[in-house]
């Protein structure tokens, strides 16, 4: 069995900051970083309590979500942001819960609840980025708001994200032109129509 590590799931790291020793990564496999904090799931609170880091990275919030509801998710988000320390940055991504193709996932967000939760934890200057396939594996990271690049995406590599084949891969597919097409023909829409989202925000020194 190969013990190679998706490059997928390092992904997140082109769209950050910067990466300072002792930054707050939870796997969302077997990915590791030198000098980063990799607690268990079962030490995190203890890792949270009265702690501060320069970074904290949370490629997939769903593995981390305790019983898969979005009270559970949005709950997390807010304490993980506040261990944001002052100047540091929180990258996270998570299932867009309106995603037509399969909503109200376990541990999904809207965006709108996401900013939400990073705000209250004082956190500002949010970045969003659609996140393709999804937010475990994502090949593509693309800006909402830069119109010209999601443009590209969705008419030039937008069916290149995902699995040729796979069960249901034909019937999900289909879904996926539907998807696609309603995106183009309504850029206003687009960001209900992604299937995941990563959240990029810093706290003010």
């Amino acid at each position: 069995m190969s013990t190679e590590v998706d490059a997928r799931l390092l992904n997140w790291r082109f769209v950050v900051p910067g990466e300072p020793q002792g930054l707050l990564l939870l796997q969302a496999d077997t990915e590791t970083l030198p000098g980063a904090v990799t607690p268990r799931r079962d030490v995190l609170a203890q890792a949270l309590l009265n702690e501060r880091y320069p970074a904290v990275a949370v490629p997939d919030l769903t593995v981390w979500v305790s019983h898969g509801q979005r009270s559970d998710a949005s709950h997390l988000l807010t304490t993980l942001a506040a261990a944001v320390a002052p100047g540091g940055w929180l990258c996270v991504g998570f299932p867009n819960r309106w995603y037509a193709a399969a909503p109200l996932r376990a541990g999904s967000l809207s965006l709108l609840a996401a900013l939400g939760a990073v705000r209250r934890a004082g956190l500002t200057e949010a970045e969003v980025y659609a996140a393709l396939p999804d937010q475990r594996r994502a090949a593509f990271l693309v800006p909402l708001k830069r119109p010209a690049e999601m443009n590209h995406m969705l008419r030039v590599l937008f069916e290149t994200s995902f699995p040729a084949g796979g069960r249901g891969a034909v019937t999900f597919r289909r879904v996926l032109s539907v998807l696609r097409r309603a995106a183009c023909a309504a850029p206003r829409a687009r960001r209900h129509l992604m299937p995941a989202y990563y959240l990029v925000a810093q706290r003010p020194q």
